[in-house]
């Protein structure tokens, strides 16, 4: 197998660039909503194309002019579904991005939308070829380009798949030279469909019929000037992708839950530590998400130096002790979370609470600690929290949903969850619920209550269960008609 390096020297006019592994594992998981497997691939070269190329493009613009600005990029995955290819504006010039998995690279071919749809009509044509043979060693390389113009008169259009075909002979390789002449562009183009408007009423017929998966290629189901009005509307192209993609959408979101008991691990390897932290996007320890309150006072406790000592410990190890008031040893082992990282007497003292605790606040806080100050530890939990957004804002503060698990047995874990303002000195709206969904039946629902006067009297509602390994479960935020849900696998 021949490097990359040798690979750009034995074609020194082409652009050859590395496809990193995280560009590939981010891109594999978003290519998952697509419907089908042509389009999951379509969907998976286009998006590394695109994520690997214009930094690319950035960096040599910005290296040679200073004028990276100059690129307007349109991420618009949802095209990825019915065509292959992305478009890129640079000034005025628009260039288009092909990728292929092929080794066959006699012939290069353009869909047909990219070529005779006014709007989407491209001055340049880049062939790109992706290789993802060796994950550690995946490149893409644009073999040439080729202008609009020359694609027209060299071209040769296939009615069968849409698509114009052109030699590689036709080509030119280095592509600096469309980039240093940008600004230069002035191409005579064809506009061969008519865009004499679709009505309403076609265009949901045309959704309705098209919207169904089991059409595998939708861009060849209909003629040409209705697919081209179509899929130029941005509202109908949304709507159609998906419609597309809504089966695969619940597959995936069942299959891709949060897993809570990856919480209580280290993840083991690159690819499910990058995967699992895509799916968890946003969640973030709790102590981020909040505004500052004053810590609460707890009796024996004044240091505030950043070095604890083992003397200003001891006082709150004693507080432990079951012949203190429950409040109070829930309160010392809270705070023991947040000071006793590195004293294994906190890790032993907190371990024995678990054991001896009277009320199950104490011991969620001892666990909790436990996860703090010494992770790995099999008594240990995980507390994490989530902004939620539901288009309300209370006071300019939005909500958080919190997330906290700790073992119980050898197939269960604890599941504790709670809603509350970002605020905390700020109150829930009345009616917002919190509800424990599973296989389509709710099982545990909680209610902010409103007091007097009609205002919001809770400032949290909360749940707490111990569901099964494996279970898979969905928590439910709801107000009025706005809602969230998260899916989880305990």
């Amino acid at each position: 197998m021949l490097s990359l390096r040798k690979l750009s020297i034995s074609y020194p006019n082409q652009l050859w660039l590395k496809i990193t592994e995280k560009i590939q594992q981010k891109s594999w998981l978003r290519s998952q909503w697509y419907s089908n497997p042509t389009s999951r691939c379509q969907a998976y070269l286009n998006d590394l194309c695109w994520q690997t190329f214009i930094p690319w493009l950035e960096a040599w613009l910005e290296e040679d002019s200073n004028e990276s600005n100059l690129i307007d990029k349109k991420y618009l995955a949802n095209i990825w579904e019915f065509v292959n290819g992305s478009i890129i504006n640079l000034g005025q010039t628009k260039i288009v991005l092909i990728p292929s998995e092929t080794t066959d690279i006699e012939e290069f071919d353009i869909p047909q939308e990219w070529v005779d749809i006014p709007q989407w009509q491209a001055d340049y044509y880049l062939a790109i070829q992706v290789n993802l043979d060796f994950p550690d060693e995946a490149w893409m390389r644009v073999i040439g380009y080729v202008s609009y113009q020359q694609l027209k008169d060299k071209g040769v259009y296939y009615k069968s798949d849409r698509s114009y075909y052109i030699s590689q002979e036709y080509l030119e390789e280095d592509i600096t030279e469309i980039l240093l002449s940008y600004q230069q562009v002035a191409q005579t183009k064809q506009e061969l469909v008519t865009q004499t408007g679709l009505s309403l009423a076609t265009a949901n017929q045309l959704l309705d019929r098209l919207g169904n998966p089991s059409v595998y290629y939708p861009r060849l189901a209909i003629p040409f000037p209705q697919w081209a009005m179509l899929v130029t509307n941005p509202q109908w192209r949304q709507k159609l992708f998906e419609k597309r993609t809504e089966s695969a959408k619940v597959s995936l979101f069942s299959s891709q839950a949060v897993n809570l008991r990856q919480w209580l691990q280290k993840v083991v390897s690159t690819i499910e530590e990058e995967v699992f932290s895509t799916i968890e996007e946003g969640w973030q320890t709790v102590e981020t998400l909040f505004t500052p309150l004053e810590p609460i006072p707890v009796r024996g406790y004044q240091n505030t130096e950043e070095t604890i000592t083992k003397e200003a410990i001891t006082p709150l190890i004693q507080l432990l002790q079951p012949n203190n008031l429950e409040k109070e040893r829930t309160q010392a082992a809270g705070v023991l979370g947040k000071i006793g990282g590195g004293h294994p007497e906190v890790i032993k003292a907190l371990t024995e609470l678990l054991h001896t605790a009277k009320e199950e606040e104490t011991r969620w806080e001892a666990a909790l600690s436990l996860g703090k100050i010494d992770p790995g530890n099999p008594h240990g939990g995980v507390k994490k929290g989530k902004l939620i957004d539901l288009g309300i804002q209370l006071e300019g503060q939005k909500i958080v949903l919190i997330v906290a698990i700790m073992p119980q047995t050898q197939d269960r874990v604890g599941v504790w969850i709670q809603l509350k303002p970002a605020n905390e000195l700020i109150k829930l709206p009345p009616h917002l619920k919190l509800s424990i969904i599973s296989q389509g039946k709710t099982y545990l629902e909680a209610e902010a209550r409103s007091d007097n006067e009609g205002k919001g009297k809770d400032k949290c509602i909360q749940l707490r269960f111990t569901p099964p390994s494996g279970t898979n479960f969905q928590v439910q935020v709801t107000l009025d008609n706005a809602s969230f849900t998260e899916n989880f696998d305990a």
